[in-house]
């Protein structure tokens, strides 16, 4: 069945594909770290646990001693509120388990201890607890100590300590409250006498009862005063506005008339100057009605008669003379207005000047009838106050009579038990706790860990491919090195993996397939590139295809002495010139591989690979062979593999578990991009066969047997 296109792919297969891949990830990183440092949590566990053992060994046989506490009621007497030593209920609970177990308590308790009960050895690392039992008002007290008797002894003499102290504050509270009290007393006694002398120098110097009446007196008479002034300036302000006007009334004009006649207070009336009365206008309006009447009149026997007619005639003299006649009267109204407003005028004069005269009078009045009362109110605060302390000196007596206490021993001190250690508890506690500590130790580890492990380091750090992995073999005893792969090798799993890199370089990416002259390089030394050239050489070359081997390391190229040939002439030469690269090319033991060994070290060994014939070899080479391989210096240690890795077809990248960095891989991977180079992929060597995240676990060696066999 062909293969779906991605697009096409369900959304919730591909996420649990993700899941499914992390979580296999995540289990493989997991298995790793604890097949490499499980013994530091076992050591760490196995210290946890002896420590724990050996202070259980160490351990003395301790007694505890149990009694009871508990709030009690209390009689509500006045004066005990003199005394509270429970503000509230959130603090008072507190302070009395504090005060139970405070070192004051446990030092006279102690005393106690040693002058009735000499013959008790006392224990000084005994421990005293106290608390609260959860919703209740009972205190639950335990002491530990390694000599039984003495901790029942020291639990009850700690219990009446603590009632005797909370009596002594009680008692000397009250003391200090009745001193101070008494001298309150004292204090207040001086100051009624002196409220007194001047309470009755002020009625000697002035009679009380007569301010008190002439201040009603003379704040009625301000009242009718100020009223009558607001009459008679309205009176005044209508005449003012109304001077071209004589029609109105008088009850317009003053407010206090009722029918026309004006009503004012008699003792008003005797205090105004001159006469209220005033002139009724009335005639005047009633005068106007009878011109107006005429008028009509007139109008009405213009309809018929004419102006000549003896009755206009009569009509219009008598219309004029009663003009004439209203004239006369308005003249007069004007001169009694005016009249009478300056009369106004002299009556609101006067009438200023007394309610001036009658405020500051009735001011003086109230400023002394208020300082009487002052002082009478002041002698009064003064002896309620006095009567007050007295009662409450009468009543601490009472008070010290009735011994009340809050709090009262409900269970007394029980025979001291043996504490029953639990070791399976402790030792657990030691077992978790070293556990606990070897753990955050490798997490430690783990995180500032940053060599590379397995695969799957590379495939979450590294966004290169991992093209395959070189398997940890035992190294050759004499030349210290790996010895090389040849057909009749029995490192059937090492073979293998080299067959499957040799596999992903032919049939992987097409562009490096088509394209034959790959650059191994590494980003520091030690990490296995010269033997990986070497055995990918020979793999290649082994399965028939013609293979050249360039050893590029100009500084520290050691393929010479891996196929065991003369280092020189080599590369070096070529590239000076000295001779042509046909020249320097050397055979080997492997048949279709043949190898340029470095030649001398130059003094400029990084700059011959810049030259043109670099290119000439390249390109010659690829004409001459099937596959042309080039060994190059570790990136950050020389600056060869960069001038060359733009050159050919493709770059290998070679790291080594537990020797190279992620970082640093990283960083040398960028260096490579930067450059234009088209890296291939990347080769983990030196795994370990059979570890996390090594998924070959075949039986290469069983199943290459049983090929031979055949």
């Amino acid at each position: 069945m062909p293969t779906p296109p991605s697009d096409l792919i369900p959304l919730s297969d591909s996420a649990s594909e993700r899941s499914a891949s992390r979580a296999g990830t995540q289990f493989y990183r997991l298995r790793f770290w604890a097949r490499r440092y499980w013994w530091i949590v076992a050591l760490t566990t196995m210290v946890g646990m002896s420590i724990v053992d050996i202070l259980c060994l160490r351990d003395v046989p301790e007694y505890a001693s149990y009694a009871q506490m508990e709030v009690v009621g209390r009689i509500a007497l006045p004066q005990s509120q003199m005394y509270n030593d429970s503000m509230n209920l959130a603090t008072f609970f507190g302070t009395q388990v504090a005060n139970m177990k405070s070192p004051q308590t446990v030092s006279q308790a102690v005393d106690r201890i040693t002058t009735m009960h000499p013959e008790i050895t006392v224990d000084p690392e005994a421990e005293v607890e106290a608390g609260m039992e959860l919703r209740t008002a009972i205190f639950d007290l335990k002491v530990t100590s390694t000599n039984p008797d003495y901790a029942k002894v020291l639990l009850d003499a700690l219990m009446d300590t603590y009632l005797s102290s909370k009596r002594e504050m009680k008692n000397q509270t009250t003391d200090v409250a009745v001193a101070a009290i008494t001298e309150e007393i004292d204090k207040l006694e001086a100051d009624i006498a002196k409220d007194e002398k001047q309470l009755l120098d002020f009625q000697k110097s002035n009679n009380v009862v007569f301010i008190e009446e002439q201040s009603g007196a003379a704040a009625s008479l301000l009242v009718g005063l100020n009223g009558e002034l607001a009459r008679l300036t309205k009176e005044h302000d209508l005449l003012t506005l109304e001077r071209n006007d004589p029609i109105i009334t008088a009850a317009e004009r003053n407010p206090l008339t009722v029918g026309g006649k004006m009503e004012v207070d008699p003792a008003i009336e005797a205090a105004l100057p001159g006469d209220a009365a005033n002139v009724n206008p009335d005639i005047i309006l009633a005068e106007q009605n009878r011109i107006e009447k005429l008028k009509i009149v007139r109008d009405q026997y213009g309809e018929y008669l004419k102006d000549a007619h003896p009755k206009m005639i009569q009509l219009a003299d008598d219309i004029a003379n009663e003009q004439k006649y209203l004239e006369t009267l308005k003249s007069q109204g004007k001169t009694a207005r005016d009249a009478r407003r300056e009369d106004l005028e002299l009556q609101i004069t006067n009438l200023g000047k007394q309610i001036d005269d009658q405020r500051e009078k009735s001011l003086k009045l109230s400023e002394l009838f208020a300082t009487y009362q002052e002082l009478k109110n002041k002698d009064a605060r003064h002896e309620a106050l006095y009567n007050q302390l007295k009662a409450t000196i009468q009543n601490f007596d009472v008070n010290k009579s009735v011994d009340q206490e809050d709090v009262a021993i409900k269970a007394a001190a029980s025979p001291a038990r043996l504490i029953n250690h639990s070791w399976l508890i402790r030792l657990l506690g030691g077992f978790g706790g070293g556990a606990a500590v070897g753990i955050c130790i490798v997490f430690g580890i783990v995180f500032l860990d940053d060599k590379i492990n397995t695969r799957i380091d590379i495939e979450n750090e590294i966004d290169f491919p991992l093209v395959g992995e070189i398997p940890l073999v035992r190294l050759d005893k004499k030349s210290r090195r790996v010895p090389l792969v040849s057909e009749d090798d029995t490192r059937h799993e090492f073979i293998e993996h080299h067959r499957d890199i040799r596999s992903n370089i032919l049939f992987g990416r097409s562009e490096i397939a088509r394209n034959r002259s790959l650059m191994i390089t590494s980003a520091a030394p030690g990490e296995g590139k010269s033997t990986l050239a070497a055995n990918l050489g020979a793999t290649f070359a082994l399965s028939g295809i013609r293979v050249l081997l360039i050893d590029a390391d100009l500084r520290r190229g050691i393929l010479h002495v891996m196929f065991k040939v003369k280092p020189g002439p080599g590369l070096s030469d070529y590239l000076l010139g000295h001779r042509t690269w046909r020249e320097v090319v050397r055979p080997t033991n492997v048949p279709n591989l043949e190898l340029i060994p470095r030649g001398k070290v130059p003094s400029r060994a990084g700059d011959l690979l810049l030259s043109s014939a670099t290119d000439v070899l390249v390109n010659e080479s690829l004409e001459a062979y099937d596959m042309v391989l080039w060994d190059t210096a570790p990136l950050f240690a020389a600056h060869d593999a960069a001038n060359l890795c733009s050159r050919v077809d493709g770059v290998l990248f070679l790291a080594r578990v537990r020797h190279s960095s992620v970082n640093l891989v990283r960083s040398a991977l960028d260096e490579l991009t930067r450059r234009n180079a088209n890296v291939f992929g990347v080769v983990l060597n030196a795994v370990k066969q059979g570890g996390s995240g090594y998924y070959h676990k075949y039986r290469y060696k069983e199943y290459g047997a049983v090929a031979a066999e055949v």
